[in-house]
């Protein structure tokens, strides 16, 4: 037994110093994001939230150096002839890329820079995998499964892991009565997942002469696609025709949902594809699901971009419509190139998904050019059809707007306003705010969307006879209302509570030192998660709990009131008017 286990750890020692060994820097590059999050765990109550933003904007742009540093390592092992000089070069110019994409391209964490990190993250690691593969013909499907069942096997070993390191820290802590801080679990997941997990991975990536082949092919793995997953598919694409030929019959075309439906459902059928495609040749099952299925799948494909040229015909261009978009060009032009190439090399599906996810991103054709030209246009649209537009400037309506456009003005004034810049909107003045929306357009901003198709509006309001709170032993007591635009202070004696607006970030200082914050809109999507309609509640259903090493809060709040995304169910939240008990440790 002993034995055994010596053996079991000097394995795990080598494959940990195989990986440094032939993967340095990514390993490096783990620990410092790991360093850094574990810094934040720990410290950060006592920064400021401008530190706090800097700190995580390190931490992704050390996380995004880590495919950029697989990239280049797996292409100078292809290239052994490379100079020492070049290849140290190409490190000092990665590095310098990164440090410009910190300074420049992730400047904050909007809806901009969030999706434009995770497109380079995807097209960085949909690169890694193929880069050793590049000009070779056979068994890459069988390299990503190779992947695939390392990254799963080794994640499965690091929850084992951690959850031994936990229990054994807890019952430590149970024991000897010690008052271990709680933030260690998460130093210890952290380290786990993001330093011994990469390690382990990493060991066993294949060689660059290293050859993959087809009896690597995983047992569990082809039961699960052959008898599993591609009978549901069919059953899926049964179920989407028969809603099909009810859409043909009825001529009643549906929301965005089916968009979305279609669309996953292609995707999961075009990875199947790209997996099974080894066992063709020796698999007569197999060998007619490749041969049939992208057939079967096209005319879905056309319903789904008939729906969306419906929803962007009506209300233009989104980031949203257009990944949307660029996702089912991407899917049907793969499964038309199953169709049409007898001599299939799937290699170019992730070369292609790479290159689609950098562009959709990147220059005036990206997502964001093109939304803002839209909405632009929709924008000039309504306006000139009231003959609102005198010398280039807005003038105010001969007559009463619609309220259809009433409501796709201040959509668009929204958009702009919370995924952009309002002066990235024609004809309005510079300097423009919401506030001047009547004076503008001779309505009020923010008009009522409850008749939109996209947004669904939400208000739970406690009931008058429900009031009485139990306080306990809290400390101290403020009454907040606040709207998305206004921000707001209280303070009684060393104790003083804020909200700012812009961060949407609720601090709580004594005698000037940080002890306490919270992201609003963050607390209340939990909160929301519990309320099921529109009617007024009691005080159990609108108070939440919230507690560090340092505070005890109490939140009871009165009404709330916003917006909610039919598409992603992220809350907008409008206005928010709540009591908070304080109690200081």
């Amino acid at each position: 037994m002993n034995n055994r286990i010596t053996a079991l750890c000097k394995t795990l020692i080598g494959k940990l110093l195989s990986s440094l060994k032939r993967f340095p820097e990514a390993i490096l590059l783990a620990a410092s994001v790991v360093s850094v999050l574990i810094y934040t765990n720990h410290f950060g109550f006592d920064l400021t939230a401008d530190a706090r933003e800097m700190l995580r904007r390190i931490a992704m742009t050390l996380a995004l150096g880590i495919p950029v540093s697989l990239c280049m390592k797996t292409l100078f092992e292809r290239m052994p002839a490379l100079k020492t000089a070049v290849k140290a070069l190409v490190y000092a110019g990665a590095a310098g890329g990164l440090l410009l994409y910190c300074l420049f391209l992730l400047k904050d964490f909007e809806m901009v820079s969030v999706t434009r990190y995770t497109a380079f993250s995807i097209a960085l690691y949909l690169a890694f995998t193929f880069i050793p593969y590049f000009l070779k013909k056979d068994n890459y499907e069988l390299y990503v499964i190779k992947l695939l069942t390392n990254f799963f096997i080794t994640y499965l070993y690091s929850a084992v892991l951690f959850l031994g390191l936990a229990a054994m820290l807890f019952t430590i802590n149970a024991l000897f009565l010690l008052d271990i801080s709680s933030k260690l679990y998460f130093d210890i997941w952290l380290i786990v997942a993001g330093v011994f997990a990469p390690a382990y991975f990493l060991a066993d990536i294949p060689g660059h002469k290293e050859k993959v082949h087809q009896e690597s092919f995983p047992v569990v793995f082809k039961v699960l696609l052959l008898y599993i997953v591609m009978p549901l598919l069919i059953a899926y694409s049964t179920i989407l025709y028969v809603y099909f030929a009810k859409i043909v019959f009825t001529r009643q075309w549906p929301d965005g949902l089916v968009s979305h439906l279609v669309l996953w459902y292609s995707f999961a059928g075009i990875l199947v594809l790209f997996f099974v495609f080894p066992l063709r040749k020796i698999n007569r099952w197999v060998n007619t699901f490749v041969s049939f299925y992208p057939k079967l799948i096209i005319p879905l494909l056309a319903m789904m971009f008939v729906s969306m040229g419906i929803r962007i015909n009506a209300y233009g261009i989104t980031e949203n419509r257009y990944f949307v978009m660029a996702a089912g060009l991407w899917v049907a032009g793969s499964f038309i190139y199953y169709i049409v190439k007898k001599d299939v090399r799937n290699i170019l599906l992730p070369v292609s998904l790479a290159l689609v996810a950098v562009l959709t991103v990147t220059g005036p054709w990206s997502a964001y050019g093109i939304s803002r030209l839209s909405q632009n246009m929709r924008f000039e649209n309504i306006l000139e059809r009231h003959e609102m537009i005198r010398d280039g400037n807005i003038a105010l309506p001969s007559e009463d707007l619609s309220m259809e456009d009433k409501r796709e003005i201040s959509a668009i004034i929204r958009y702009f306003g919370r995924y952009h810049d309002l002066n990235d909107l024609k004809y309005l003045p510079d300097g423009f705010t919401t506030d001047q929306t009547e004076e503008l357009f001779g309505f009020e901003y923010n008009y009522d969307l409850r008749g939109s198709n996209t947004k669904e509006y939400f208000r739970y309001y406690l009931t008058e006879d429900n009031m009485p709170i139990e306080i306990g032993d809290y400390d101290y007591f403020a009454n907040f209302t606040i709207s998305k635009h206004a921000g707001m202070d209280s303070a009684v004696g060393p104790v003083s509570v804020s909200y700012s607006a812009d961060t949407k970030e609720l601090q709580i200082m004594e005698e000037g030192q940080r002890v306490y914050s919270a992201n609003l809109s963050e607390l209340i999507s939990r909160l929301y998660q519990n309320l099921d309609d529109n009617k007024p509640m009691n005080t159990g259903q609108m108070s939440y709990k919230d507690q560090t090493q340092n505070v005890k809060v109490l939140y009871v709040f009165k009404s709330i009131n916003g917006w909610k995304d039919r598409l992603n169910d992220q809350l907008e939240v409008e206005s928010v008017d709540f009591y908070i008990f304080v109690k200081i440790k």
